[in-house]
């Protein structure tokens, strides 16, 4: 059994797998859901270009925060086929999930279906619900390009979008979304049936000190409580607070020891 992280009876493996000490043996947690590892991969020109404000990291983020996994990766890649391959693949192969936004249109810079084709080594085809479903909302016969909305590697399941009927897809590991936030808010919660995890649980300490006066006992308690997640998010237009602290964990009692250490340490 490989360790990553030990502290106070508690370890976690490479795979995410928790076990606790009991009479000097570790044995796995009665609570021993697996925690998925999510990457993802906002894709366009426009992004890097600052022609387009992303929104999707915001959105995916608190999706898979609300589901107890961890986004542990996220990056905004170009419009570029041979770069997006090489990044996707690394992201596929590292992984849980791997979850991409943008680039699925019927215009001529949208090429994460082909790329996401190509890893997979499954073709490209119409998907006959997407057919159905573009139809209802259309018109028959569709046109050419509304057709390529339609195209989906072989075998992929398709997420449903209720607002303009071009749908998503999932193939193996790889969630496949549009670009345009008000689609992938509507979307995602196609995630609920594919990630497993533990919910946070959080902390907030607001003070009127400044960082650099809180620093060195942030240091001191993440030291000690290395499970526990600290922030320190300055807020310049508050009336009551310079800081607020954020403390997340899985663990509600060892988020109830770091803030109350973390209170006290900062009241002395």
């Amino acid at each position: 059994m490989a360790k990553t992280t030990a502290h106070r009876g508690l370890l976690f493996t490479k795979d995410r797998q928790l076990f606790t000490m009991e009479d000097g043996i570790w044995n796995m947690a009665s609570d021993n859901t697996k925690i998925s590892s999510v990457a993802l991969a906002v894709i366009g020109d426009e992004v890097l270009l600052g022609e387009v404000k992303d929104r999707n990291i915001d959105i995916i983020s608190r999706e898979v925060f609300r589901l107890g996994s961890d986004l542990s990766y996220a990056c905004v890649l170009p419009d570029d086929p041979e770069f997006m391959f090489e990044h996707l693949l690394w992201m596929k192969e590292r992984f849980d999930w791997v979850v991409t936004t943008g680039g699925i249109g019927a215009t001529h810079d949208d090429l994460t279906k082909q790329v996401v084709s190509r890893i997979t080594g499954k073709p490209l085809v119409e998907a006959p619900e997407a057919i159905q479903a573009l139809e209802n909302r259309i018109g028959s016969p569709l046109p050419e390009r509304v057709r390529e909305l339609a195209l989906v590697p072989e075998g992929a399941e398709l997420i449903t979008n209720e607002l303009t009927a071009a749908p998503g897809f999932i193939i193996e590991n790889l969630m496949v979304l549009p670009g345009i936030p008000s689609l992938v808010e509507s979307m995602v919660t196609a995630l609920e049936t594919k990630l497993s995890g533990r919910p946070f649980h959080t902390g907030v300490i607001l003070t009127m000190l400044r960082e650099s006066q809180v620093a060195q006992s942030l240091e001191y308690v993440q030291a000690k409580y290395p499970l526990v997640k600290i922030g320190s998010y300055p807020e310049m237009a508050a009336s009551d607070h310079r800081v607020r602290l954020v403390l997340r964990s899985r663990d509600p009692d060892l988020l109830l020891e770091a803030k109350k250490l973390l209170q006290k340490r900062i009241e002395q």
